[in-house]
């Protein structure tokens, strides 16, 4: 009753909110007061209409986001952390996920595979049509005597090949 609410709205928390502060003692549950006080202003926030005396502070979003970023990080990945920081870290993570859903949505971010797909068809092409300049150039230099003639025909060719792939 410190916090002028309902001893079901305690039970309830108990089981969610401010479940570290609950002990268990001759079989019986109990709370550590100070505790569940702590992770009750941690944890709650005050609704229109409620019972509670006073709302819960609220922080800066801004310093809110660096402060979480800031201990999620320093976490190592294998740690169990509490009920409040899996909640953090999934709430973080869930937004990454998000802004990378949305780069995909705006084709800032393309998938890998559609990326080498393209890459391997390009280098392909570019690949065939110099392997096929010998063919195409083999009568006209054995009939050609003159080195500046075959040096032209030679880069023309190169050029357009070259050319397929600057233009993809």
């Amino acid at each position: 009753m410190i916090k002028g609410c309902t001893k079901g709205a305690v039970t309830h928390a108990s089981k969610s909110r401010i479940a570290a502060a609950v002990v268990e003692k001759d079989g019986k549950r109990w709370l550590d007061r100070d505790l569940a006080l702590e992770l009750w202003d941690k944890n709650t926030r005050a609704q229109p209409g409620s019972k509670v005396r006073q709302a819960d502070p609220i922080e800066p979003a801004e310093q809110k986001r660096s402060d979480l970023k800031r201990r999620i990080d320093a976490l190592p990945s294998d740690a169990i952390p509490d009920l409040n920081e899996s909640r953090a870290r999934h709430e973080h993570f869930k937004a990454e996920l998000a802004s990378l859903q949305l780069a995909t949505q705006q084709a800032e971010l393309v998938p890998a595979d559609e990326v080498k797909a393209t890459a391997f068809k390009l280098a392909r092409g570019v690949r065939d049509s110099i392997m096929a300049i010998p063919d195409r150039l083999a009568a006209q230099l054995a009939g050609t005597t003159d080195a500046r003639q075959c040096h032209t025909l030679l880069t023309e060719e190169l050029r357009i090949a070259l050319r397929s792939l600057a233009d993809g």
